[in-house]
This record gives structure tokens, sequence and C-alpha cells, in this order.
């Protein structure tokens, strides 16, 4: 180890102590991360793929998100008396901005003590639930395409 060894990995072949970075960082992959793509669309796969981005924020988080996709809303409360779930309800609801509301739950008697989120699309109404299969009460009779938090 001579005098030049500070304990990291220079210098070592290429390595320039005060050169520049060769690559830029793309901010807009960061900026378009999440379910939503920055057009406002939504789908299947990328709700599955993202669906631990919903955990833990609150409604007005997730209307600020929808804000930022381009999404036009209002929150009232569930219409269902006996339901502390909030809604956040799109206004301006196109083709491409796909989403018609999303329902934002603590949990209820009839599902749980299990806090979800329910996303209501053109294409159909997904639900991410913030628990195990076992611990979501259900009928059997969902109208949504249920998807669970991963545990590894």
């Amino acid at each position: 180890m001579g005098a030049g060894f500070h304990g990291g990995f220079g210098p070592t072949k290429g390595f320039q102590s005060n050169a520049k970075p060769k690559l830029k960082m793309n901010l807009q992959l960061f900026a378009s991360s999440g379910p939503i793509s920055m057009s406002g669309n939504v789908t299947e796969k990328s709700i599955s793929d993202h669906r631990e981005f919903f955990f833990g924020k609150s409604v007005h988080e997730i209307e600020k998100y929808l804000n930022s996709r381009g999404y036009q809303t209002e929150i009232r409360p569930s219409k269902n008396p006996n339901s502390k779930a909030t809604v956040i309800t799109v206004l301006n609801h196109t083709h491409e901005r796909n989403i018609t509301q999303v329902l934002v739950s603590p949990g209820s008697k009839r599902h749980g003590d299990v806090p979800y989120v329910k996303i209501s699309t053109d294409n159909g109404k997904y639900k991410v639930i913030n628990s195990r299969p076992e611990d979501y009460k259900t009928d059997g009779k969902e109208k949504a395409k249920l998807f669970f938090r991963r545990y590894w």
C-alpha cells in the first residue's frame, strides 16, 4: 500500500480525481416512477409492479401524485354511511387519463382491519391491499382485481 492509497477505489486505472461524470443522471426516469405514467395512464401491470407505492400514503399524498400526472381531482367522503373510506374523484377523465376514481380505506368491518386503495379505471377496478391474503375478508364476489402486499 503506497503513499497514494486512501482506502477507496482510486487511484486505479482510469481514475481521475477531478473528472466530471461521463453519464448524466436521468431525472425523468425518477420522476416517472410509480404506477401512473407521466401522461396519466395506468395499467393492471403498472399497478401490480408498483403496488407498494400506495402503502402508508394519505389521501392528500395520493391526490397530489394524481395531480402531478395531469388529473384534476376532488376529495369527498364515501357515500356509504358506514364507511371510513375517502374517495378521490377525477374531474377530467379521458382515454389517456383512464382513472375515474380512487378510494382510500383505512380498513372496515366488511374487509377486516386492513387498509387498501381501490383504483377504478376504464379497463377495470384494482384493489391494492396492505396485508396478506389470509388477513383480508372477502365474500369471494370481488369485482376488483386484488393485489396484496408482497412479503419477502
